[in-house]
């Protein structure tokens, strides 16, 4: 799916060491997701804050090549998030430059005040990602935790009734929002997060020290202290070491000093570790080598850390809380624990260190649950709702009666074939009206090819684009000339293929010896007529009329009759007048990187697409292989069959 998203992280650089700052499991998702949904073709470009001089690269990326963009928003220096809320018209105001997007998927609720601002600047719709719910994570505010606002709560809400829609990692996370914000559940969706299973992988052997590992940033939500007190309550002949890995976050300093000074009450100074923030590669290492994990998290809403241990071969222990209790499969992945007592941790750590076999058989089925999860599937289910998203809102954009007008047989399904199909699967009302039977064209070689200039070739075209409308989903058709698309008190007619011949410049022109009855020829009045009475009788609502560009696609003389006769009709009617981007001549029109500017870029499904193409036997042939799928003309050009439709408008 070729089309381009932006990801808003305006609050943290998804560059930043996960666990440092406000770097955490959403750093982590935003990067792993981007990398495959760019893997997969999507077009995605990370969207955050400039914090300093360092930011000032200017071809910033991934690891896996996404472009990093930093922005101007406020003084260049890191802030509090209470302080970013009202920087996010100016962070908007600097991404609007780079755009437009087809698509805008904002991380965090911060980030979606600037996203859904330029999402609506873009008239381009807006996806949201809250992953953490403000109000799930006040019900299990941890002790000496300060509540999310009512700034944050309303903004939230906003959020979710704004945007087309919401992606969750958890049911969990869904029903929290559902229930907290009242939320349209045709709109909050759930799909679980991947993981890199080629950097988090079990390890050969590992060390004869045991040790537990807490990964995650210093803050009363994450619950090290639990993981503390638990160490202490293990007889000593019997503990463990544990090692803490992760920075302090942004304003609680005094919870990690704690943090250290209970250590040293406790006499656990000679077995606990803190260490950092870790690069990934190190805390990939550190999973592989813990001989436990332990989430003693008082709320997460999806828990990325226990699926990355679960891709080590480790086994956790984790809160029956939110999202862990989806992210730790009880009894396959780890154990949850309901209790909170110290107690009840240490004797389930020391239970499970105790006992090697049922350790390794966790690690076993662990491991298996973490192949289970790759970010591909996720990136494909993600990409498969913003297909869905953007192209019913481009669709909207035609409203809910629009017209075709063609010239051919076959141009309809070649040009805009993906966009009549989705039209008619969602249920609108839409009119073709075809100039001429295509009598004149050319025939592609083999069993049809006799057909070629004979009498034959016109009714054999309209079984053709009888079998072709079936396919995108019956349509209203008739014939320009014929009733009702014929001028009252003019006698029916047939308007004739005028043929054409290839010019100097690579364009058609009118063949020398079209008849009188071509459409070319024909008086764009009388043309225009005609197209009036079609539209009045199958489409007096209609909503917009689609047609070729001024110079007919590729410049067939009746491709531009039917321009003129639709640009016409439109400004008769007052409605608006789309031409259709024609790939084929219009070198680049599809390249994602195109601005587009005017121009309403539709998803379609080309499988659906070429169902319709395949039914003009005579004009065309359609493959399919690993590239995709491809159509070549009787003139023995290839193309691909794309999965966007291009339509300049008003």
């Amino acid at each position: 799916m070729s089309f381009r998203v932006a990801f808003p992280v305006f609050h943290t650089s998804p560059l930043a060491t996960p666990g440092s700052g406000d770097a955490g499991g959403m750093n982590v998702f935003v990067v792993g997701l981007a990398e495959a949904l760019l893997a997969q073709g999507v077009v995605v470009e990370l969207l955050t804050r400039a914090t300093g001089a360092a930011d000032e690269v200017e071809d910033a990326r991934t690891p896996g090549g996404v472009p990093v963009r930093f922005l101007e928003a406020g003084p260049r220096e890191p802030l509090p998030k209470s302080a970013l809320a009202g920087l996010a018209p100016a962070f908007a105001a600097s991404a609007a430059a780079l755009g437009p997007f087809d698509l805008v998927h904002s991380h965090y609720w911060l980030s979606g005040l600037a996203g859904l601002e330029l999402a609506a600047a873009w008239g381009v719709p807006h996806v949201l990602s809250l992953h953490t719910v403000a109000a799930l994570k006040n019900e299990r505010l941890a002790p000496g935790d300060t509540a999310e606002p009512a700034e944050r709560l309303a903004g939230e809400r906003m959020l979710v009734h704004g945007s087309a829609l919401t992606v969750t990692h958890t049911a969990a996370e869904r029903r929290a929002i559902l229930d907290a914000y009242a939320a349209d559940p045709e709109r909050v969706v759930a799909v679980a997060p991947g993981v890199d299973t080629a950097l988090f992988h079990t390890a050969a052997e590992r060390p004869d020290d045991p040790f537990l590992l807490v990964l995650a940033r210093i803050q009363p939500l994450k619950g090290v202290d639990l993981a503390i007190e638990a160490l202490a309550a293990i007889p000593s002949g019997r503990r463990p070491r544990l090692v803490v890995a992760g920075g302090t976050s942004p304003g609680h300093d005094a919870y990690a000093h704690g943090l250290r000074d209970r250590v040293d009450e406790l006499g656990l100074t000679d077995v606990v570790t803190f260490l950092p923030a870790q690069e990934r590669e190190d805390a990939a290492r550190l999973l592989r080598e813990a001989s436990l994990l332990l989430v003693p998290s008082h709320s997460e809403t999806f828990g990325m850390v226990a699926l990355e241990a679960a891709a080590s071969g480790t086994p956790v222990v984790a809160a029956a809380t939110s999202g862990l209790t989806e992210s730790v499969e009880d009894g396959v992945s780890g154990i949850l624990l309901d209790s909170r007592d110290p107690a009840d941790w240490a004797d389930a750590i020391d239970t499970l260190l105790g006992d090697p076999g049922r350790r390794a058989a966790l690690a076993a089925s662990a491991l298996e649950l973490g192949k289970a999860h790759d970010w591909a599937a996720s990136a494909a289910a993600i990409a498969e709702h913003y297909r869905a998203i953007a192209q019913t809102g481009a669709l909207a954009r035609l409203g809910d009666a629009p017209v075709f007008l063609h010239a051919h047989p076959d141009d309809e399904s070649i040009s805009t074939g993906g966009t009549i199909a989705a039209l008619r699967a969602s249920g609108t009302e839409v009119v073709i009206l075809t100039g001429t039977r295509g009598e004149r064209g050319e025939v592609v070689p083999g069993e049809l090819k006799p057909l070629e200039g004979t009498a034959a070739l016109a009714p054999h075209r309209q079984t053709e684009l009888a079998a072709a409308l079936g396919a995108l989903g019956g349509p209203a058709h008739v014939f320009l000339g014929t009733r009702p698309a014929r001028a009252q008190g003019l006698p029916e007619r047939s308007y004739s293929d005028s043929g054409m011949r290839w010019g100097s410049g690579g364009l058609a022109e009118g063949a020398d010896d079209a008849g009188p009855d071509a459409l070319s020829l024909a008086p764009l009045a009388e043309v225009t007529d005609d197209v009036l009475a079609g539209i009045r009788s199958l489409a007096p609502g209609a909503t917009a009329i689609v047609s070729y560009d001024a110079i007919g696609g590729y410049g067939h003389p009746d491709h531009v009759r039917m321009h003129e006769a639709g640009v016409a009709a439109a400004r008769a009617l007052g409605i608006p007048f789309y031409a259709i981007v024609e790939p084929r001549v219009e070198s680049g029109a599809e390249s994602p990187e195109d601005a587009r500017s005017g121009v309403l870029a539709i998803p379609v499904d080309p499988v659906a697409k070429s169902r319709a193409m395949a039914a003009h036997r005579s004009q065309l042939t359609v493959a399919q292989d690993d590239d995709g799928i491809r159509f070549t003309l009787s003139g023995g050009q290839t193309h691909p069959v794309s999965d966007r439709e291009l339509f300049r408008g008003p």
